[in-house]
């Protein structure tokens, strides 16, 4: 089998090299490992070493698990900042906990980073080494694989993807070519069609466990003034900040929207860039009381529950807008990425992107409503945002 490995040479010149070595172990060792008939109910170990837009995704393919083996026993193996969306799904019986290097964005140094890696992998690997499963599949085709934990825990059948190297410990090593624009979905209805499961992007149902012991009150609470009028959610951060917004990009819609509607604005995020944005709108040219600055105050549970009742949520391609198209209608820019990560929502959602490569290509969710622009930051998009939001604008 020809791998197309994923990444610069810098990248991919030493995964081939250390290809070389796992190939030589596994074909001599690990591929020779006894293996039993794989269960009626199945234990699954599902690997997802992402982030938490990642996570919530993978959560999407627990119940098509179930309707095939309603009986299956699912475990998850994901990064410790993915614990919120992992913690209360009802289909995990457990979350192992790992976190890899490469996709450790904390504020560490990679000494640091390395720490964290050999603490979390030692007490993963302490709670694999008492597992047998039938099936492991991990859904990485980037960086962060996790087949590295294969020869630790008893498999009977291991599938994933070659493209960031290790493959040759995997029973079922699939490969992507190269330039080819596909929305990560189809690489999930891939790994299940080895479990003889048949999944398609526009059937999925996205869910999100809200906990009935999250209510309006401890909302009510945490936030600086009532919310008492329609709102509009606004998640203006993402992971990686070359894709964010300007702030004036963001202080204008707003301004507009609090000028020509009674909405309110419900900013929410884990930095003080909604202080800066509220700063750039001048609280004092509008009604201050309808600017909510919920950042580093709500849950995500909480954010769950508030996007519930929300007009709309404004997001940038990253975990709240995954989260917030399950509940309400969504408007979200993608400066970068394009249909690989497209929303997969069960409401209305209306997307610009500047991904030259997803121009053209049908996206099968029929309820995304796309627009391509080679620049998002422009006028053009700020005010097909407001026309959107205005056209159901509440009145006083």
């Amino acid at each position: 089998m020809k791998r197309y490995y994923s990444g610069t040479p810098r990248e991919t010149i030493p995964m081939r090299l250390t290809d070389f070595f796992i190939d030589a172990y596994a074909r001599w060792f690990y591929k020779r490992r006894e293996r039993g008939s794989i269960s009626s109910s199945p234990k699954v170990l599902i690997a997802s070493l992402g982030h938490m837009g990642d996570a919530l995704t993978v959560s999407y393919l627990f119940p098509l698990i179930r309707q095939k083996y309603p009986n299956a026993i699912i475990d998850v193996i994901t990064p410790t900042w993915c614990k919120a969306v992992n913690e209360h799904n009802p289909y995990i019986r457990q979350a192992i906990y790992l976190d890899h290097i490469l996709s450790n964005r904390a504020k560490s140094s990679n000494w640091q980073k390395i720490k964290q890696f050999c603490a979390t992998f030692k007490t993963a690997i302490a709670i694999l080494k008492q597992e047998e499963y039938d099936y492991y599949i991990d859904v990485r085709t980037s960086n962060s694989v996790s087949h590295f934990i294969l020869p630790f825990t008893t498999v009977k059948k291991a599938i994933g993807f070659n493209r960031r190297g290790q493959g040759g410990l995997l029973d079922v090593e699939l490969t992507i070519p190269e330039n080819t624009c596909f929305h990560h979905f189809d690489t999930y209805a891939a790994l299940l069609k080895e479990m003889n499961i048949t999944a398609k992007l526009e059937d999925v149902k996205p869910y999100f466990h809200i906990l009935p012991s999250v209510s309006w009150e401890s909302v009510g609470t945490k936030l600086p003034y009532p919310l008492v009028n329609s709102y509009v959610m606004l998640f203006p951060e993402t992971g990686e900040p070359h894709r964010q917004m300007s702030l004036a990009f963001w202080a204008d819609i707003v301004r507009k929207v609090l000028q020509e509607s009674s909405y309110s604005v419900v900013f929410c995020g884990q930095t003080d860039l909604s202080a800066r944005i509220i700063n750039e709108i001048n609280p004092s040219s509008v009604d201050s009381n309808r600017l909510l600055n919920a950042s580093r105050l709500l849950s995500i549970q909480e954010l769950a529950l508030v996007a519930t009742q929300a007009e709309y949520a404004l997001t940038l391609d990253s975990f709240p807008e995954h989260l917030a198209c399950i509940f309400c209608k969504t408007i979200t820019i993608y400066r970068v990425s394009g249909l690989p990560f497209f929303p997969i929502a069960n409401f209305p959602a209306l997307l610009f992107h500047g991904h030259q490569p997803s121009v053209g290509i049908e996206y099968v969710r029929k309820n995304v409503e796309i627009h391509y622009y080679p620049e998002t930051d422009i006028p053009e998009v700020k005010n097909k945002i407001t026309e959107r939001i205005l056209l159901e604008k509440v009145v006083s």
